[in-house]
Formats: structure tokens, C-alpha cells, sequence
């Protein structure tokens, strides 16, 4: 049984601000006994309006980084956050959105976001080429970070490659008429449920860093349903949920769409 905390918090404020808040609910998170813990997508970012990925990256990069690797070791926690990366390359550098994970202030994972949205593109950002992975404390960890959740490939690589939990650190953009807001929460229990893997949203409130309304829409789900939502879309809050590793392995001895997979039907997602 593994405790873990999803943070719906205030974003596209001051970058000073937004630390602070994410400083406050982890540290809330903790005390409720979490070990695991993710924080939204750009949680650290204020307005990009005016400002190129460079000017982000140079302004916010170490900050956030020290950030993170302090409060997970600070608290002892496995704490997940995304940063803009730079990488530098023969020709120029390029800069991605990226989720970093951390387990008592050591690097965990690393992961690139594979499907950017149209705004990053424009903004000029890099996508990532591939998922990953990673064992700790008796489970294995992966990341989809926001919109790479959409794709069912992706969840299903993570499944195949013996992920326990997954992350999904997000900004959703509020619609006024939004015909599938009532369905979302099935995206997560059906990835979780085809993969037999535990997945957390954690969504942003307030104005994304491109200016856009987004609400939070928080949840952990499990092959078995929604665990837990938050209460507000549109306020910050704290959702601590029991993560049952027993139940999980027991459903994945009997998945068999996990192993029994006819390869060569698949042929066409690689063209």
C-alpha cells in the first residue's frame, strides 16, 4: 500500500508565488503521510507572453530544479515536477517541457513530453521521442505528461513495460461548452484499466503561462474506478489516496491483453 498525494494548485502567477504555493501543499501532502507526490504541468510558470523558451528556461530552470530536489529531500518523498529543458545541439538549442521526478532529493526520471500541443509548437518548443520506466521503493514509476495521456499507445507502452503508477501532470483548458466534460474521467480508468496500472491527474487552476483559463479536474484512478476527484475544479486542494499494490499485481496476473497481444495486427501504428 502506497500513499500518495495529487496537488491542484494556482498557476501562471509570479514564478515566486507559485513556488510558494506548491512549497505549502506539499508540505501539507507530507504531513498527511504521502510518499508520492506531483505537482501540475508548469506549475513554476508565470505569463510567457513576450517571452521566448530561452528567456523561460534561463529564468526559472535551476530555481525549479533546486526546488524540487530540495522538498523531496526536505520531506523524504518522491516529488514530480515539470521544468523547461534545455539541450543543446550542433545547431541550436532546443528546449522541452519536461517532468522531472525525484525520490528523497535523487534524480528519478526523467521525462519529455512525446505530444506537445499547438501552443508549445508555435512557442517553439521540442518534443520528446520516447517513455520510460523506472523502479522505486518496490514499484515501477511512469510519466504521461499532459496531453500524452490522449494517446492509448502510450499508456499501453508504459503497461507493457511494467509501470505501477503513472503520472500525469496536466493544464486543461476550460471550454465554455464542452460536450465531454462529464466523460473525461473515463480517459483514466479506461488507460488504467487496459494497462492494470494506478494513474494520477494533477491539473492546474487559474491562467495557463499562454493565457488560457484552465481548470484543475484532479483525480487517481485505478483498473477498478476513480479513487478520489477533487471537490473544485477551480480551487487548489490537496488529494491524499491509498494506492493498493496488492489488489493491482493480482488484476495484472489476469490481464492478458498484456501478454497475449497479436503483434502482427499492429504493424499499421508503425507506418
Amino acid at each position: 500500500m502506497l500513499t500518495a498525494a495529487v496537488i491542484q494548485m494556482r498557476v501562471g502567477r509570479h514564478f515566486e508565488k507559485n513556488l510558494e504555493e506548491a512549497s505549502l501543499l506539499v508540505s501539507e501532502a507530507a504531513s498527511e503521510g504521502a510518499e508520492l507526490i506531483c505537482l501540475p504541468e508548469y506549475f513554476f510558470a508565470e505569463s510567457f507572453k513576450g517571452k521566448t523558451p530561452a528567456e523561460v528556461h534561463k529564468n526559472t530552470y535551476e530555481h525549479t530544479v533546486s526546488f524540487l530536489r530540495g522538498l523531496s529531500a526536505r520531506y523524504n518523498v518522491m516529488l514530480a515536477g515539470t521544468v523547461l529543458e534545455k539541450v543543446e545541439t550542433a545547431t541550436e538549442p532546443r528546449y522541452f517541457n519536461t517532468c522531472l521526478v525525484y525520490d528523497s532529493g535523487k534524480l528519478l526520471l526523467k521525462q519529455r513530453k512525446v505530444h506537445l500541443t499547438e501552443g508549445e509548437e508555435r512557442w517553439g518548443l521540442s518534443c520528446g521521442d520516447s517513455f520510460c520506466v523506472t523502479s522505486c521503493r518496490g514499484f515501477k514509476i511512469g510519466v504521461l505528461v499532459c496531453a500524452d495521456v490522449l494517446y492509448p499507445e502510450a499508456g499501453r507502452l508504459l503497461g507493457l513495460l511494467g509501470a505501477d503508477v503513472v503520472l500525469n501532470p496536466v493544464i486543461s483548458r476550460f471550454y465554455e461548452h464542452d460536450p465531454t466534460k462529464d466523460a473525461r474521467q473515463c480517459i483514466f480508468v479506461a488507460r488504467a484499466y487496459d494497462n492494470s496500472f494506478f494513474i494520477l491527474k494533477t491539473g492546474g487552476v487559474g491562467i495557463s503561462p499562454f493565457g488560457n483559463k484552465i481548470v484543475g479536474r484532479s483525480l487517481a484512478a485505478a483498473p477498478w474506478g476513480v479513487l478520489a476527484m477533487t471537490r473544485d475544479e477551480n480551487k487548489p486542494e490537496v488529494l491524499v489516496v491509498q494506492l493498493d499494490f496488492g489488489l493491482l499485481r493480482r488484476l495484472r496476473s489476469e490481464n492478458y491483453s498484456l501478454t497475449r497481444r497479436n503483434r502482427k495486427a499492429y504493424e499499421p501504428l508503425l507506418s
